[in-house]
């Protein structure tokens, strides 16, 4: 699951602008997750509890939004939202093979500061 080493590299880099900004408190954090990008947001969720779990963080609310993926055949140039678990064929021609445009990205949104 490497939901659990992305919310460990998303603690630290949280804890690390904290200090350098000498903030008094996160109340919360929005992480944004493309549909494309291979990382399940339940998942994210779980594992953020657990590595937040003993800390500073634990009130810390965390808010994931998704993002729907876009794609665009190589064959006909058609594009067209898909997800990971979809079936990964051009719903205009069939074709399969597909460049992806966007949703391959988790970024670090927004902190709020207490």
């Amino acid at each position: 699951m490497h939901e659990l080493g992305i919310c460990d590299a998303l603690l630290k880099m949280v804890d690390k602008i904290a200090r350098d900004e000498q903030l008094e408190g996160i109340s919360k954090i929005t992480v944004e997750v493309g549909t494309l990008s291979g990382v399940i947001p339940k998942y994210l969720e779980d594992c953020w509890e657990a590595v937040v779990d003993g800390t500073g963080y634990m009130d810390t609310r965390f808010v994931v939004e998704v993002l729907e993926g876009k794609a665009r055949c190589l064959d006909c140039g058609h594009e067209f939202t898909a997800g990971i678990n979809d079936r990964l064929v051009c719903p205009a021609c069939g074709g399969d093979k597909l460049a992806p445009i966007s949703g391959r990205d988790l970024t670090l949104k927004e902190i709020e500061a207490i």
